[in-house]
């Protein structure tokens, strides 16, 4: 099958390339907004760590008491107007579900509620332009974040970084996951090497670009009342997961004494229907596992859903969350070489000496 998508892939790198080339020769031109603006964004589609270096930036930011607005698009949500949500914001009215939101955005602004300087705003739409001018206008932040800028050429930005990892590689989509040739990677001003929980460092010496080294540490176990799971010997689990990269998801399991019983994978973003909560549910009293593990953004989607949020009756997505051992793994991104490269940068932006 891969081998019949090959020809699009060449016909999508054509207008890729073509799209890019007039940008470059200045026949299309980026928007310029007052903010400074940061991009942050992939060559390869999904998986590369996005979303949690937004949340490594946003939190130093904020920490330096700035203003700051975070753009993002909001994947899978069941609406296309622009949502705006102060960090720190307390959902008591559960006006703040997956289906306005999305999971990311709420992953996000769960990890930085806790915060308490500098001003955040969270705004969620589909189109990244519009949201941003939105932003710009009404609000007048000092520097605004777009998360998965990269490809979004119509913004344009202060700091272009580029997330990359060891996936990026392979034939354009929809043969593979890159969403432009490797080598455009020389348009960013910033590279962050993202090696998730491998020891080894991928470092390439790209081009002499500026080069960040990151990785993902563990944390801890917790469930929906935010217990911790006690460290114990070998345990026993069914896992599932609608993330870009699963393989590294499952690394970081056995890692941790995880015997896997079954790996379920979902597409990223996945919707969990009733019927694929119970396919869970029945796979672990079928197996007789201890404990059911997801990731946080598959926590973060089925515990913010109307369906848990504002249901009155029980349904498959309460049971799970209330009535099974289901645990999500809390990890973060760290900066394990380089930071101060990141500081320079940032300091530069905010015209601190």
């Amino acid at each position: 099958m891969k081998l019949l998508l090959i020809p699009i892939s060449y016909v999508f790198r054509f207008f890729v390339f073509i799209r890019n080339l007039l940008y470059r020769t200045g026949i299309l031109n980026a928007k310029i907004l007052e903010p400074k603006i940061i991009s942050v964004g992939n060559i390869s589609a999904g998986g590369t760590g996005k979303t949690p270096f937004v949340e490594i930036l946003a939190r130093m930011l904020l920490e330096k008491g700035r203003n700051v607005a975070i753009i993002m698009k909001g994947y899978k949500r069941e609406f296309d107007d622009i949502k705006v949500v102060e960090i720190g914001f307390m959902n008591e009215k559960l006006q703040l579900n997956t289906e306005n939101l999305g999971d990311e955005a709420l992953m996000l602004l769960e990890n930085l509620n806790p915060v308490t300087t500098g001003r955040g705003l969270l705004v969620v739409g589909d189109d990244k332009t519009k949201s941003a001018k939105f932003a710009a206008g009404k609000f007048k932040p000092e520097i605004m974040i777009i998360d998965d800028g990269f490809q979004h050429r119509k913004l344009f930005r202060d700091l272009d970084i580029v997330i990359l990892n060891e996936t990026t590689n392979g034939h354009m989509m929809p043969a593979g996951k890159l969403r432009e040739p490797v080598k455009n990677f020389k348009r960013a001003d910033l590279l962050v090497i993202n090696n998730k929980f491998e020891s080894n460092v991928i470092n390439e010496n790209r081009e002499n670009k500026p080069q960040i080294i990151c990785n993902y540490e563990f944390e801890k176990f917790l469930n929906i009342k935010s217990e911790i799971l006690p460290p114990d010997e070998k345990r026993n689990a069914i896992v599932f997961c609608g993330i870009g990269e699963p393989e590294s998801f499952r690394k970081l399991l056995k890692d941790c004494g995880i015997n896997i019983k079954e790996f379920l994978i979902y597409p990223d973003h996945h919707n969990f229907t009733n019927k694929n909560i119970n396919d869970i549910l029945h796979k672990h009293k079928d197996t007789g596992s201890d404990l059911i593990l997801t990731t946080q953004k598959d926590f973060v989607r089925i515990k913010n859903s109307e369906l848990v949020l504002k249901s009155k009756s029980e349904n498959p997505y309460k049971d799970i969350l209330f009535n099974y051992p289901l645990f999500y793994a809390k990890i973060k991104m760290q900066i394990s070489k380089n930071a101060e490269i990141l500081e320079k940068e940032l300091n530069r932006l905010l015209r601190i000496e």
